[in-house]
């Protein structure tokens, strides 16, 4: 079964023209979510999760075990992370209380240091075809 389906809008009588149609993945992909943190002088490591990150997940699992031992180990440190809704989420928020932390505008991810990171590291990586490859 083919799930790339085509569609194209076009004005009556104008015809089809493959080069100006852009091919969209609607189908659900399996990925894997990677958290990390940087700092001045150090970072922290690379934390590989699959399945949905919930904002109580994104406490259990990342916050508590790392960003709080991180935070901790970097005296002054002021913790900065996008809105994503695990983020934003009241248990997040609540854990993160105990640290100093940035508000951050909505939807600007190029003013994030770590997204330049992230580009790096996609850039530097081979292609990878699934999962199990990352």
């Amino acid at each position: 079964m083919d799930y790339n389906r085509v569609r194209v809008w076009r004005r009556p009588g104008e015809l089809y023209n493959s080069p100006h149609t852009v091919l969209r993945h609607t189908a659900h992909t399996a990925g894997v979510m990677v958290w990390g943190a940087i700092a001045y002088d150090s970072w922290s490591t690379l934390i590989a999760m699959r399945g949905t990150l919930t904002g109580q997940r994104y406490v259990d699992d990342i916050l508590r075990l790392h960003v709080g031992p991180f935070l901790n180990s970097l005296p002054g440190a002021i913790f900065q992370q996008d809105n994503a809704r695990p983020h934003t989420a009241r248990v997040a928020q609540d854990f993160l209380r105990h640290f100093l932390t940035v508000p951050w505008p909505a939807r600007y991810p190029d003013l994030s240091p770590v997204e330049h990171v992230w580009d790096q590291l996609k850039r530097q990586m081979p292609s990878c075809h699934s999962v199990h490859d990352l």
